[in-house]
């Protein structure tokens, strides 16, 4: 009963380890950009710059993490600019007020990306 469960383990172990290897490849040799809504010194940047220095050693691969400031309208230039411009090809991360979200279901004007469809790291 023991061998079952250990042989049930070592086959499921192969399954989860698939899927790291081929991001791991995907991640090698590129840069991920964090764009902060916020000017440079505040906390929102600071936080960002923290992160930067340990996430990619964090992600299979090891890319390279770059910080790009991106101020105006309490960061809604950012997230326009994330969801507009940038590919989504999982190498761009904003960190962007969170308001914003309430902002767009309430109609204000600026508002260019629809929240639903961005994909939220905690």
């Amino acid at each position: 009963m023991l061998a079952g469960y250990f042989v049930m383990l070592i086959v499921l172990s192969g399954f989860l380890a698939a899927p790291l290897s081929a991001q791991e490849s995907f991640y090698r040799g590129k840069t991920l950009r964090l764009v902060v809504g916020f000017s440079a010194g505040g906390g929102f940047d600071v936080y960002s710059r923290a992160i930067s220095r340990h996430i990619g050693r964090h992600i299979p691969g090891s890319p390279s993490v770059v910080v790009e400031n991106m101020t105006g309208a309490g960061s809604m230039v950012a997230a326009n600019h994330v969801f507009r411009a940038a590919k989504p090809d999982g190498l761009t991360i904003g960190n962007v007020n969170g308001g914003l979200f309430v902002q767009q279901l309430l109609g204000w004007p600026g508002i260019e990306f629809d929240a639903a469809k961005f994909e939220h790291l905690v």
